[in-house]
């Protein structure tokens, strides 16, 4: 077992401009069908992550996210959608806890305490659901900014990768020169490897 960072793919180290061709895995698979060439999201996706599937294709987020990578891309929708259902439900629980709030001052007031009682019994039910969403939310967030890491969907793993074109498959040559075999060959050539340490 080998230890040690996970290996950056080496369309990303082209993208990023470090590939090296001591240190490119010559056997490493090629993937080229785009997820932005499929018709669109699976029907057994949540009508949220549809959402999410369609806004990420529609602003440039697909253009380099391969279909061999559906199964991981589907999973970032899908935990986009739980984190958008939970926040919902929170908004609609505080909503309900404020009501319930007024209600439990006007009990008092008429002198109903039985029944103010009873209603901050299911205030305090409210307040536990809401914590426990809370919960909830912190628990899935961390999974999904793994995943959206791993896609590069986050601006620090977007900053990693340098965009070589205004919009998905139109490349701007004079940038993508700077990086290619020969680019690297004539920077690398004039290393001196004896004085490096």
């Amino acid at each position: 077992m080998t230890k040690g960072r996970k290996r950056t793919p080496t369309e990303i180290k082209k993208l990023q401009g470090t590939a090296q061709p001591c240190r490119i895995n010559k056997f490493e698979p090629k993937v080229n069908g785009r997820i932005t060439d499929m018709p669109g999201a699976p029907d057994y996706l949540s009508e949220e992550a549809k959402c999410h599937w369609k806004f990420i294709l529609e602003h440039e987020g697909g253009s380099w996210v391969k279909q061999c990578d559906l199964a991981m891309f589907e999973t970032y929708c899908e935990q986009w959608a739980e984190l958008v259902r939970y926040r919902r439900e929170r908004k609609r629980l505080r909503v309900q806890i404020e009501e319930a709030e007024k209600k439990i001052e006007e009990l008092r007031v008429a002198e109903k305490y039985s029944s103010a009682i009873s209603m901050i019994k299911f205030r305090d039910e409210l307040w536990e659901r809401d914590n426990f969403l809370a919960n909830l939310i912190v628990k899935c967030i961390q999974p999904f900014k793994s995943v959206a890491s791993e896609l590069g969907f986050t601006p620090s793993s977007r900053s990693r990768v340098i965009a070589t074109g205004e919009t998905p498959g139109q490349v701007d040559t004079k940038t993508l020169s700077l990086f290619d075999d020969k680019a690297v060959d004539d920077c690398l050539s004039e290393v001196d490897y004896r004085t490096v340490t």
